[in-house]
């Protein structure tokens, strides 16, 4: 790409980028009204181009730009055509992208637009489109207030034969929804959008190398198929790298895999050579009946397969590997097997071929010996086939697993012996949530060393800065003689004048005077008869020039023979230049008289003060204390701020709300916070005692003072530590929020400090203000600080010196000077007013900080608008439910009353419903009723932007209830949410893990947390950290942590514990197979030990290894709802086949053409469901096939139409999960 052409692509970026920072700069600092107002009144009247929407931009204008930088020209297209204001606002961004967007070019519809860009080749130049999504009624009908509008680049895929130009558009490859500007509500699912956009990116234009790090991860499978769909198409001719922790997608779109561990290539082939060297081959898995022969199983397995090898022989089911070489065999053993089905005692019976994720394991197996590889590969069908038997044996109509076994409180997660341990409650979990608590402060600031530094040394640094200005700088009362000279003025020229008649005195004066001169660093102009016309002249040649060489000057004359006049002349523009040119002339006389050696010099030392005028100048002056408090405030600033960054770190990665969720009391979060601070904060005060020590500033270590000062800058930081709590909620990211507040903190400070001291000089008769400012800046406590500073110090100087002396004290009573001999008086120059106000300050900044926490405001705005959301609620009717959901939602609200239920239910979902608001109200969760059993574990299935996490930020309290109810262990989420905190575990979507601990700390905290005892701690957090593989890393800070490790650590924040209901939000993404289930394994032994657990996850295979049941969620409602089984056998059936043929040549590809038209004409009725570059995914619809003739007819095709690998399978969950996919719409259409 062109020099030119990327920085074009680059501006534009900072073009659209400089506009939107403008408008989160003008929301944060509170202007939203300010700006409307504004809006509506300038909406007719300015340019549109400053106001593209109900959001303000300031100009952007690129008039500037080289006209070179433009090398060809662009087009600019607009959508709709049929509006002038839209029209303007295109011609004016033409305009400011001088010589850039040659036309501009307007389309009546999307639809149109999207056309041309198909079709016509004149859409190679159209550099981007702006989409603008109102409905236009006339040609004159101006932008509304809120709009919304789509900016769409295009781009050229290099293998896209049958069209020339394509986009990024939710219609074309990714199904890419551009994110609107300015969402009147955060869109579902940005995670995945942002995913597909940035594959978008990596693979526009030519790049020959394309890296892709897991782009897939927490993408839904549909999204996940299109999205290997155009990785296959933009294959040809480039060098793919991907990462991924889908063994799936690394089979499929993998011409060659590599797998690496502990830094180091260990294997690397195509898939099939990978499965045949580290492959067991088949897994048979055999569902035993109850009067199932196992030994004559064995036998009947080995007479045709000799080289099988008995895998696992556990609870309901067999497990054998039956090698891949024996493969023509295996026709005849499932002939057997169906012939002798019940004789044998089976139920059922599988096969699968050896996936990638077994040889992904079995290498891990190589390299680390350690590692339980029995242990880790079959969790997954041990437990779908568990599951699959408790289905066949259960009644279809109930799906409800209960479970009636006692359960100890602790659980297995707990104690591995099963002990019953009794957690903390009152006042002992109180003090132990306080300590984590108080200890996690602490880590922080040692860990963040650099802050804590910064605390300790910018308001020192301030202070001893003050203190050596005002040492430095004279007083004003030591004031030092000056000696004058002409040199102190730099080089200069002297205007000597001699009259033409001017008798010899005049003469010899006019020359002693103008000898003297060179010692002065001064040249004489002499040949001068008429001084002010040469000064005229010269100041009206040079100008101000003149002004600087020109400082003194002496004109001589007679007036008689016995009168010679002399006359200096001096430059008004400097003080001293009087006497200065008063000194040259005596300086010439004395010469003259005493003879060329002799001269005067000349000092000026001014008067000393009387006490009258010390009296004086103790009202208007104290640069001191005004130094030392100016500077105080800007080191108090910075170090103020320093107090809000954990507070906004924690809330933006959502940690503080899962500390919440975990049963944190408010006050414990928040007082643990405050004393931390505190002590934080005492240290620098304390440094600053010294300093003021060190310099003996007497007005603060005179008479005891340290201690006045120290208590001074203690209620300071009592007022200003929760004053930046509450300002901490304005901001999502620590940068931010501590540079805007330590500006803030500046302003409130000196700013106000500066216009109360100002106001008070008496000359400008502004008392009355002064007074009335002074009691209203009251609420700021950086201003309580430099005033009580300030009038502490200038108190101390009015008493020394008005008690110096009886005529001191005489005048100052004259003068009407007042002084408080109690330094904490009321009145001025008390500071006993700031104290209070700082005391009061703390309380009331607190009070607000639990105020904003309880929601109180936004629960009566919730209020506000509940009815209009009801309204909406009742005109949306219920859409036709699934048999097995309607159900469910008569059982729950038969549930009567609640409390009883929960015996076995401590999960009760009623009517569940979350309406968002904004220009048009988004329907997120649709009625939702639910009951979750003890000891189960509920799969929440959906695409992106179905309801899946907004359902459980309700469920933890993290979003409002619009209307329904749900109950958590008998208590409801409406009524008693921190209850239902302290009961349930949360693993959200997103890593809610702080950086600075490392992760056995994190679990040591969220134990103390859960109230669990301190001697059972280290012993719990043992064995989370064991159970999900994390005891390597378990002493490394967590910012050092992979993606997938964080997952695991988030998954064990939630189980650790072992509340009785557990809420996991994709918990598994990011993690290697391996941790993967170790983590299934850590969650069926929670589910085992009678735990409720919700689930929600993209991997279908996660689903079917943990859940009992499922529901599959579609725009906010259940579209169905049964176990695992169940969901496949009503709406699925048959058989998914899986074939790879080779098609590396054109005759091969034929090959693939009649092997599928062999396999739809052997098993009539098979739909085609996928195809990828070789591999082909058939839906075998015909119930009566048996195992037995689909692997013997696919045994004789194999040869025939090179066939490298196929699998065969029942219907699989994924394929019920996306035939669900046409019913869920795109979050636009939603707002629409």
């Amino acid at each position: 790409m062109a020099v030119w052409q990327q920085f074009r692509l680059l501006l534009w970026k900072n073009y659209i980028q400089q506009k939107r920072q403008i408008l989160v700069t003008l929301v944060e600092i509170a202007l939203p009204l300010l700006f409307s107002a504004i809006l509506i009144v300038l909406r007719q009247k300015v340019s549109f181009i400053n106001h593209p929407n109900a959001t303000h931009y300031g100009s952007f204008g690129l008039s500037g730009l080289p006209f070179p930088l433009c090398f060809q020209e662009l087009q600019l297209a607009y959508v709709p055509a049929n509006a002038s204001v839209v029209r303007q606002i295109t011609e004016d961004v033409q305009q400011s992208l001088r010589g850039c967007i040659s036309t501009v070019r307007g389309f009546e519809t999307e639809e149109q637009f999207e056309e041309f860009v198909k079709t016509d080749p004149e859409s190679g130049k159209i550099l981007a489109a702006i989409v603008f999504e109102h409905q236009f009624t006339h040609d004159d009908e101006p932008l509304p207030l809120q709009v919304s509008y789509n900016l769409r680049f295009t781009y050229s895929p290099r293998n896209a034969p049958t069209r020339e130009k394509s986009e990024l558009n939710p219609n074309n490859d990714l199904d890419w929804h551009t994110l609107r500007l300015f969402p009147l509500i955060q869109l579902p699912g940005p995670r995945e959008q942002l995913e597909k956009l940035s594959i978008g990116i990596a693979l526009i234009g030519d790049s020959k190398v394309v890296m892709l790090d897991e782009p897939t991860s927490g993408m839904d499978p549909s999204a996940r198929r299109a999205t290997w769909d155009l990785l296959q198409g933009e294959k040809r001719g480039r060098t793919i790298l991907l990462t991924t922790h889908f063994m799936d997608e690394a089979d499929l779109l993998g011409d060659r895999i590599a797998i690496m561990a502990s830094g180091e290539l260990q294997c690397c082939g195509s898939p099939l050579f990978l499965k045949n060297k580290y492959g067991a081959g088949y897994h048979m898995v055999i569902v035993k009946d109850a009067f199932c022969n196992v030994s004559e199983i064995s036998r009947v397995v080995h007479m045709y397969v000799p080289d099988a090898t008995l895998e696992s022989n556990a609870g309901a089911e067999l497990s054998y590997i039956l090698p891949k070489e024996s493969t023509s065999r295996f026709e005849l053993l499932f002939a057997e097997l169906e012939m002798n089905r019940d004789e044998l005692g089976i139920a059922s019976y599988g096969a699968s071929v050896t996936t990638m994720e077994e040889v992904f394991l079995r290498v891990g197996k190589l390299v680390d010996s350690s590692l339980d590889i029995q242990a880790i590969q079959l969790p997954a069908l041990q437990y779908q086939h568990e599951r699959r038997s408790h289905d066949w044996t259960m009644d279809d109509s109930s799906s409800i697993m209960t479970d009636t076994t006692d359960f100890t409180d602790s659980g297995t997660m707990i104690s591995e012996d099963g002990s019953n341990i009794k957690f903390n409650t009152g006042a002992r979990l109180y003090m132990q949530q306080f300590y984590a608590m108080f200890l996690k402060r602490a880590l922080y600031s040692w860990r963040n060393w650099k802050v804590m530094v910064a605390q300790f040394l910018v308001p020192l640094v301030f202070t001893v800065l003050a203190l050596v200005v005002a040492r430095t700088l004279p007083g004003s009362q030591i004031t030092p003689l000056l000696r004058l000279a002409l040199k102190h003025y730099g080089p200069t020229h002297v205007p000597v004048a001699v009259d033409v008649d001017a008798g010899s005195l005049a003469t010899a004066l006019a020359e002693i005077y103008a000898a003297q001169l060179p010692s002065q660093n001064a040249i004489a102009a002499t040949n001068i008869t008429d001084l002010s016309e040469y000064v005229l002249y010269n100041a009206e040649m040079e100008g101000g020039a003149f002004n600087e060489h020109c400082v003194v000057g002496a004109a001589f004359r007679s007036r008689s023979r016995k009168n010679t006049e002399v006359i200096g002349y001096f430059n008004n523009q400097g003080y001293h230049t009087p006497a200065t040119a008063l000194m040259l002339v005596d300086n010439a006389l004395y010469k003259l008289l005493a003879g060329p050696d002799a001269s005067i010099q000349t000092g000026n030392y001014p008067m000393p003060r009387n006490m009258s005028e010390t009296a004086q100048s103790q009202l208007s002056e104290g640069q001191t204390g005004f130094a030392i408090a100016i500077n105080l405030m800007y080191g108090m600033a910075s170090l103020a701020s320093t107090f809000a960054l954990l507070l906004v770190s924690e809330r933006s990665v959502k940690s503080k709300h899962v500390q919440q969720v975990s049963g944190v009391y408010l006050s414990n979060f928040w007082f643990s916070a405050l004393l931390w601070d505190l002590i934080n904060f005492l240290l620098p005060c304390l440094l600053m005692l010294v300093v003021f020590r060190v310099f003996s500033v007497e007005a603060f270590v005179a008479e005891n003072h340290l201690v006045d000062v120290l208590l001074l800058l203690l209620l300071y930081g009592w007022a200003v530590i929760p004053f930046m709590y509450l300002l901490s909620f304005l901001f999502s990211t620590a940068a931010t929020a501590y540079t805007r507040l330590t500006i803030f903190n500046i302003l409130s400070g000196t700013a106000t400090f500066l216009a109360v001291t100002i106001m008070t000089i008496p000359e400008l008769k502004l008392e009355d203000m002064s007074h009335l400012l002074d009691k209203i800046f009251l609420v700021f406590p950086n201003y309580c600080l430099g005033m009580s500073f300030s009038q502490f110090y200038q108190n101390y100087e009015i008493i020394t010196f008005c008690t110096s002396s009886k005529l001191a004290e005489f005048i100052c009573k004259s003068y009407n000077i007042t002084y408080q001999v109690n330094y904490f008086s009321m009145d001025e120059p008390g500071v006993g007013r700031f104290l209070v106000a700082m005391s009061l300050q703390g309380v009331v900044f607190i009070a607000l900080v639990f105020l904003v926490e309880l929601r109180c405001v936004h629960t009566l705005l919730n209020l506000c608008r509940r009815r209009k959301k009801v309204l909406l609620l009742a005109e949306e009717a219920l859409q036709p439910e699934d048999r097995d959901v309607a159900e469910e939602r008569k059982r729950v609200m038969d549930c009567q009353p609640v409390v009883e239920s929960m015996v076995d239910s401590p999960l009760i979902l009623q009517e569940l419903c979350k309406v968002y608001s904004g220009g048009q109200s988004l329907l997120a969760v649709d009625r939702l009723s639910l009951a979750v059993g003890k000891g189960e574990c509920f799969g929440l299935l959906g695409f992106n932007g179905a309801g899946k996490t907004t359902t459980f930020k309700m469920l933890t309290g993290d979003e409002s209830i619009t209307s329904g109810d749900a109950f958590i262990d008998g208590y409801s989420i409406l009524r008693d949410v921190k209850k239902v905190q302290q009961r349930i575990g949360y693993c959200p979507q997103f890593d809610a893990v702080l950086d600075h601990m490392t992760g056995r700390e994190t679990l040591s905290m969220y134990a103390r947390l859960r109230g669990i005892p301190e001697k059972y701690v280290t012993a719990c957090v043992e064995n989370v950290l064991r159970s999900l593989l994390l005891e390597p890393h378990a002493d490394k800070l967590v910012r050092s942590y992979s993606g997938g490790n964080k997952r695991k650590l988030s998954a064990g924040m939630a189980l650790i514990g072992g509340p009785p209901v557990i809420f996991l939000d994709e918990p598994s993404t990011g993690m290697d197979p391996v941790a993967r289930r170790l983590l299934w394994d850590a969650i069926t032994r929670t589910r085992e030990s009678g735990k409720a657990i919700i689930i929600t996850s993209h991997s279908m295979e996660e689903c079917e290894a943990l859940c009992t049941r499922l529901a599959v969620m579609v725009n906010g409602q259940f579209k169905c709802l049964g176990s695992p089984q169940h969901l496949k056998s009503k709406f699925g059936s048959g058989y998914t086949l899986l074939a790879k043929v080779r098609v590396e040549t054109e005759l091969e590809e034929m090959d693939l053409q009649l092997f599928k038209d062999f396999i739809e004409s052997t098993f009539p009725g098979s739909l085609l469901k996928d195809e990828h570059h070789g591999m082909v995914h058939y839906h075998l619809t015909d119930k009566a096939l048996t195992w037995a003739q689909v692997f013997g007819v696919l045994e004789t095709a194999k040869e025939k139409y090179s066939i490298e690998d196929y699998c065969v399978s029942q219907i699989s969950l994924e394929q019920v999960f996306l035939s669900f996919a046409q019913f869920q719409h795109c979050a636009e259409a939603c707002r629409k």
